[in-house]
């Protein structure tokens, strides 16, 4: 079994609770305000822990964040390779969560998240290598340069490009990528970057139409939100078509989903017992689809992400009453 390495962000989130998301020139008063842990890479990696994976997050964080550090830890990844820069201010987040609908609106200030380069990432890279999997998101610098060195020492890569930002094709190479998880509006900006023409794709449909611009990836995985995940995979010039339903539940903040729904999808492939390779992807794709649903029942990010344990007794006792 691989190791898995997370070269990620972390951040420092303030929410704020509004009565809805902040219009331009608005002032608004918030109903309530707390700070937590977190950052994509950050709950990325907490995920993968909380889905049974040993997971390595590496890259710097700031003075003011020991305790972004110490909490990861507890939540138990491993954070060896992540260097503390005592000078630097962490990266933070600025989350507004609107009350009537539950969706989420983020500014981000980036921190020690823009101070990552490939020379760093080098001397990490040493200690990895063929069967190894790296994870990525967009919320550092240089994460083209760490892509293309991983690429180089035979890791496979999950990129989850988020945030999603102009002339990220140039910068990220897109043909060294194994599998790329992004969401339904990601993947419509994806495929007008690389000209498609076809402005009412969507689902399954906006799926195969990325995925033939990507002929060097084994998988395409779409989020849809409430309408539930589509993926295509390629194995041993096999092609197949995944459709995952959505989970109806009661939502009361969707900060976390997406980085649950990835943490759990890599950790459920990797550790999969199952030697047939599209079974795999079933059911990682269920398993992730599923704990996501429960993250959004929780506020916060990492707090909300489900530990296996929960996930599968609430699986358990679903499949029970049917």
């Amino acid at each position: 079994m691989g190791k898995i390495l997370n070269y990620g962000s972390t951040n420092i989130d303030e929410f704020f609770i509004v009565p809805h998301i902040c219009k331009s020139g608005e002032t608004l008063s918030s109903n309530n305000y707390f700070v937590r842990a977190g950052g994509k890479g950050a709950n990325q990696s907490v995920a993968l822990a909380k889905a049974g994976s040993q997971v390595f997050h590496a890259g710097r964080m700031g003075g003011d964040a020991k305790w972004v550090r110490d909490t990861m830890v507890d939540y138990g990844v491993d954070m060896s390779m992540t260097e503390i820069a005592e000078d630097q201010k962490n990266g933070r987040a600025f989350i507004q969560v609107s009350d009537e609908t539950h969706d989420n609106c983020i500014v981000l200030f980036p921190g020690t998240n823009a101070t990552y380069t490939g020379k760093d990432a080098s001397k990490v890279l040493d200690r990895f290598g063929p069967g190894d999997w790296i994870i990525q998101q967009n919320e550092i610098s240089g994460g083209g340069d760490i892509m293309r060195l991983a690429a180089e020492k035979g890791l496979s890569i999950i990129f989850n490009p988020a945030p999603l930002t102009k002339g990220i094709m140039d910068e990220f190479p897109f043909d060294k990528i194994t599998i790329l998880v992004v969401n339904e509006h990601e993947a419509a900006d994806l495929y007008r970057e690389l000209g498609g023409t076809e402005s009412d794709l969507e689902g399954l449909g906006l799926a195969t139409a990325l995925f033939k611009h990507f002929d060097s990836m084994q998988g395409l995985v779409v989020t849809l939100g409430g309408d539930g995940v589509v993926a295509k995979f390629r194995h041993n010039d096999k092609l197949r078509d995944f459709k995952v339903p959505s989970i109806k539940v009661n939502v009361k903040d969707t900060t976390a989903a997406g980085d649950t729904f990835v943490g759990y999808f890599l950790s459920t492939f990797v550790n999969a017992e199952s030697e047939d390779f599209f079974v795999r992807v079933q059911h990682s794709l269920e398993q992730a689809n599923f704990a996501a649903s429960l993250s959004v029942q929780r506020e916060g990010s990492m707090v909300s992400v489900p530990t296996l344990e929960e996930v599968k007794q609430h699986w358990d006792s679903i499949t029970k009453k049917d």
